[in-house]
């Protein structure tokens, strides 16, 4: 008798645990925005987000690189909303051919590793032809718990021969309603 009432009281603990556990954190893209400074080397064909549902949506992102590139570098920054996009946390740049080879950068790392699997940006130096970002979305538990609730822009300006070829801005909404 003791055993069962034991069981029951684990199961109810267990079952009012897992009706009232709710992640509680949004992540919406809100805008994406891709611009090219030199289409003789690199032209967006596009760059959009398209809503799966209610709460989700997928950023997609295709361009062709029509000369090899050797050298590429990427300035990775991140802004917070707060009267305007006020610079936030980082501001780095980094040698991206290294980068893909011994990924030396924490930032970097963190965003590198939400779309890789996304992504045909996964392989070593020279770029080439075809680049694509393909329904990348975002799971609440791949990103990291220190972020604060808010707007935010990350920027990425990528360079070739260190000389700026696009830049790619990703709008973001992270919400955690504790």
């Amino acid at each position: 008798m003791r055993n069962t009432i034991i069981i029951f009281g684990v199961l109810y603990l267990w079952i009012a645990f897992r009706l009232s556990y709710n992640e509680a954190i949004e992540f919406k893209f809100t805008n994406a925005i891709c611009e090219s400074y030199n289409e003789s080397w690199f032209i967006i064909h596009k760059c959009r987000l398209k809503a799966v549902n209610r709460t989700v949506n997928t950023m997609n992102v295709n361009g062709t690189i029509l000369h090899p590139a050797y050298r590429i570098g990427v300035q990775l920054q991140m802004f917070k909303r707060a009267n305007g996009y006020k610079p936030w946390l980082f501001n780095i740049h980094l040698d991206a051919c290294r980068f893909i080879k011994t990924q030396y950068n924490p930032f970097a790392k963190i965003v590198f590793g939400l779309f890789k699997e996304f992504s045909n940006i996964n392989h070593s130096c020279p770029y080439v032809g075809h680049q694509i970002v393909e329904g990348f979305y975002l799971r609440p538990k791949s990103l990291p718990h220190a972020i604060p609730s808010g707007n935010y822009l990350l920027s990425m300006t990528w360079y070739f021969d260190n000389r700026p070829q696009f830049i790619t801005k990703l709008y973001f909404i992270y919400m955690e309603d504790l």
